[in-house]
């Protein structure tokens, strides 16, 4: 890298697109971020693609003054994130995201045609609904099939965003992995089989680019609207969870990053493939490397149940304050907690949160409790699973918004015999990460 140019690592979550400048020394020297919302209705959970578009404006806009200096772009996605996508890379329908269940018939269908034992040899996942984004276009094809005939291609997030900075049609092995189309037991390929049996045409699917290669340049367009170099090497990037990995330092089979935020995640580094019903696998962004998951709703049911049972705290008091003084005294509960908020991103069947245990002497502090018991207490249930099948490595690498000192207290009681390493900004720290491994 030259003495005044900089790397442009972009993390696009869920609910806000953050991006980050990377010296020459690959240090992280500033960040910007804008927020945007998912709408959801009875089953379905989408969001506008267009709108991640603005808020990438918005970002660039309070960067302009380094972004002349910008040597290479990485982004990072959440996923998945299904778009059906016209010839020139405009959404013809929200992106069907993650938590989106509309398509449990397709699911079964789809299960019930190809048969879990290859879904599992090939994709190493189950197509679960949503969260395997084939059921999800197995739906348009079924409920909105001028949309699915009109689609040129059937991408995630980074499909669209690479598209519309570079004018290069793309997708990354840690995406295609959750698209149940994708050989990720082999990292791969897509699969003609898989396709072929769900009539699926491939040729609706975009090329397959590794994680750490480049897939295009800046194009004028985008470089007249943000301030960036006309030709500003683009690098494919990965899945937002991968990339963390990358930027906490898992690279190795064994290793384990938790991602405490808006969901609380579990991710683990496989030398080799393992697929399970019960979690997801990925491949990881450094080739022949595998990453497992295991997800729910974390940070999105604490908010939920301080807007509805702690109405007269503010947002402050109850993190920084009552959670904080709870968390340090209370070391059991009698109340249990279900954590399907947002369903069970590992089952065909729709589950439901619920309390249990509760007797007229239970408390506001004892729901609250067994909320965080039952998030997190997953992770640990999904730690001794995985203590079975391979060697797992001392140290937890925490990183998320939901990271704090309470938090970590409280994760160090739960996590007995691990060491609890907080990090920081990991998504952007790992495109720098695929960045360096180019530019070398």
């Amino acid at each position: 890298m030259n003495k005044k140019s900089y790397i442009l690592a972009i993390d696009i979550g869920t609910s806000s697109l953050k991006a980050g400048l990377f010296n020459k020394s690959y240090q992280l020297f500033v960040v910007r971020q804008a927020e945007y919302s998912y709408h959801s209705f009875g089953m379905c959970v989408q969001i506008e693609p267009e709108e991640i578009w603005k808020a990438f404006l918005k970002v660039m806009d309070g960067l302009r003054d380094y972004l002349s200096q910008v040597e290479t772009v990485v982004p990072c996605v959440f996923s998945p994130a299904l778009i059906a996508l016209d010839e020139d890379g405009n959404a013809l329908y929200p992106a069907i995201i993650h938590w989106d269940r509309r398509s449990v018939k397709q699911a079964k269908e789809a299960l019930a045609k190809v048969g879990k034992e290859k879904f599992l040899h090939i994709a190493g996942n189950i197509p679960y609904p949503g969260g395997i984004s084939v059921t999800s276009i197995l739906w348009l094809k079924e409920k909105e099939k001028q949309i699915f005939e009109k689609a040129f291609k059937f991408g995630h997030m980074n499909t669209f965003f690479v598209k519309r900075l570079t004018g290069r049609w793309s997708i990354d092995p840690t995406n295609a992995s959750l698209t149940g189309l994708y050989n990720t037991v082999a990292y791969s390929d897509w699969s003609e089989e898989i396709a072929r049996e769900l009539e699926i045409p491939l040729e609706k699917l975009p090329p397959v680019i590794p994680s750490t290669e480049i897939v295009g340049n800046v194009t004028r367009e985008v470089a007249r609207s943000t301030g960036m170099r006309c030709g500003t090497p683009v690098i494919m990037g990965s899945n937002d969870t991968s990339s963390a990995a990358l930027g906490a330092g898992v690279l190795k089979g064994g290793q384990i990053l938790n991602i405490s935020g808006s969901s609380e995640i579990l991710t683990i580094c496989m030398d080799r493939p393992i697929p399970h019903e019960k979690y997801y696998l990925r491949t990881h962004p450094l080739l022949n490397k595998w990453l497992m998951f295991d997800i729910t709703t974390g940070g999105f049911a604490l908010e939920w149940f301080r807007s509805q049972f702690c109405r007269e705290m503010s947002k402050e008091e109850f993190y920084s304050s009552y959670l904080r003084k709870l968390m340090e005294k209370k070391m059991s509960s009698s109340v249990n907690f279900n954590p399907y908020l947002a369903g069970d991103r590992t089952s065909l069947r729709q589950k439901k949160a619920s309390f249990s245990g509760l007797t007229l002497s239970s408390s506001r502090d004892d729901c609250v409790f067994a909320l965080m018991e039952g998030t997190v207490g997953r992770m640990k249930k999904t730690l001794k699973k995985m203590a079975k099948l391979i060697d797992l490595d001392r140290t937890i690498y925490l990183t998320g918004g939901g990271v704090n000192e309470t938090l970590m207290s409280y994760r160090r009681r739960l996590f007995s015999g691990f060491n609890i390493v907080a990090k920081d900004n990991c998504s952007l720290k790992g495109c720098a990460y695929m960045a360096k491994m180019k530019l070398g």
